[in-house]
């Protein structure tokens, strides 16, 4: 449990808690807010996904009392939807002799005929038109505005499916697969065909691409290719506004697939429209990991859209150490690095529509302590290597999102615009809500003038929302290490 004391006109929380501020900030065009999501006391909690258009819905995944007290499954994990406009959680799987896991986000509903869904994994059987008896672990998807569960795969042993990613409005699904799943035929004129096939049950990345809008009829393409033994993961899809959602989509894969001699782990990309692939990460890395990749949506940019990744490799020869976070511009081309910290520490990257901001985890350093602050007090902002949420906007604006000791945040979301975010954390974040340091979700929106969350009486402390509003919350804005050249 956190003990407060004064220090210098503030209140530091001693332990996890944020650092708070006593006075009432000067009235300002956005409030920043932090709002604690679940009040888990036993269980686990994972892969907490929010929603890109609007922010209003998180998915997570949990095996603990997400509903209240003595509600937990233990090792039995079910998918769960938190709504900001009730502040409450549903479940949304319910798996009788298994578990549903690897839940996405709920798509968007802007622009599209088609209904929104989340996807995920489930060992159930929760599509009596398919049917999983077996209890392999298939794909399903789940409808928000009828409560359908549909099964997409229909696999057998020893056969593995897992991380479904959805592009913004579900025109096409990209997930991994140990299956032989490819039955893409050439016959499809916005979908080009690979002619990969996967016998050899290697753990391959596929994509789903729907023909209609009630997505019911689709066809599976392959996008890597490896032998047995290796893995690609970590599938992403984006593209330049809504007509273009899937064009690009990217991948890890730790097989070399262009037969360059890379070694190590690498990012790739692949072209609905073509099936054309292309490697982001430059080879010869000896081993290196290059992994997380994450697409940007569908916001409208002069480059168009952005995978962002963690490596470990120096990539742009200017002696970095450490994992350091890139972006790629898929259209122009130009790999980029946009952490600069000498010791790296940065992991699992996302990114905003138009790939302005950039949110990830960091145990390192983001903000050069030998620069005053823009707001707040001056770096660093994490010298004690904690696990924290660093939101990146621009080329040098730092906004670090959590500054704690001996806990961790980590598994962090972002809104389209930027302006929202998920993530995972066992801090006692609002002092006392978290007192047992179970992991619970979080969200932080900036929010405007109109929004329920926008004064200091609409964001109640006792209810677990801090924000610069009502005090609770310090707003924080440094200036990011110059990249080596």
């Amino acid at each position: 449990m956190s003990v407060f004391e004064r220090r210098g006109g503030r209140l530091a929380a001693c332990g996890a808690a944020l650092w708070l501020s006593m006075a009432s900030p000067a009235a300002a065009a956005r409030v920043q807010v932090i709002q604690q999501a679940t009040h888990l006391t036993e269980g686990r909690l994972e892969q907490p996904n929010i929603r890109q258009g609007r922010g209003e819905y998180v998915t997570f995944v949990s095996d603990g009392d997400a509903m209240g007290p003595g509600t937990a499954h233990i090792g039995r994990r079910e998918v769960y939807l938190w709504s900001r406009e009730t502040d409450s959680v549903r479940q949304i799987t319910d798996t009788a002799g298994g578990e549903s896991y690897d839940a996405s986000r709920v798509t968007d509903d802007f622009r599209t005929q088609n209904p929104s869904i989340l996807t995920f994994v489930s060992t159930g059987d929760l599509d009596p038109s398919v049917g999983n008896a077996d209890g392999n672990p298939e794909i399903f998807m789940w409808v928000l505005e009828s409560g359908e569960f549909r099964q997409l795969t229909d696999t057998l042993a020893p056969v593995v499916n897992a991380a479904p990613f959805p592009s913004d409005t579900a025109e096409c699904i990209v997930f991994q697969s140990t299956g032989d799943l490819d039955d893409n035929d050439g016959s499809y004129p916005a979908s080009g065909a690979s002619g990969f096939g996967n016998a050899d049950g290697s753990a391959e990345v596929f994509y789903v691409d729907f023909h209609d809008h009630e997505l019911r009829e689709f066809h599976v393409t392959q996008m890597s290719d490896g032998p047995a033994g290796t893995t690609s993961s970590f599938g992403s899809v984006g593209g330049y506004f809504f007509p273009n959602q899937c064009a690009n989509m990217v991948f890890q894969s730790d097989y070399d697939q262009f037969g360059n001699g890379s070694t190590g782990t690498n990012i790739y990309e692949f072209r609905r429209g073509s099936a054309l692939r292309d490697q982001l990460s430059p080879p010869g890395n000896l081993g290196a990991q290059t992994i997380e990749p994450r697409m940007s949506g569908t916001g409208v940019s002069a480059g168009g859209p952005s995978a962002v990744f963690a490596s470990n490799a120096d990539l742009m020869g200017n002696g970095s150490s450490g994992f350091h976070i890139f972006k790629f511009p898929v259209i122009a081309g130009s790999l980029r690095q946009i952490t600069g910290s000498p010791t790296g520490g940065h992991r699992r990257p996302a990114v905003s529509d138009g790939s302005a901001v950039v949110i990830f985890e960091s145990s390192g350093e983001v903000a050069d302590p030998s620069l005053p602050a823009r707001r707040g007090p001056d770096a660093p902002y994490n010298a004690d290597g904690n696990s924290e949420i660093v939101r990146l906007v621009g080329k040098r604006v730092v906004r670090p999102i959590t500054r704690t000791t001996g806990c961790a945040n980590d598994e962090a979301s972002i809104m389209g615009n930027g302006a929202g975010l998920a993530f995972r954390s066992d801090c006692d974040l609002i002092a006392g809500l978290n007192a047992l340091g179970q992991p619970q979700v979080f969200v932080y929106y900036e929010v405007h003038r109109g929004d329920s969350l926008y004064t200091a009486a609409g964001c109640s402390i006792a209810q677990g929302c801090c924000s610069t509003a009502n005090g609770c919350y310090e707003e924080v804005v440094g200036r990011s290490y110059r990249v080596p050249r």
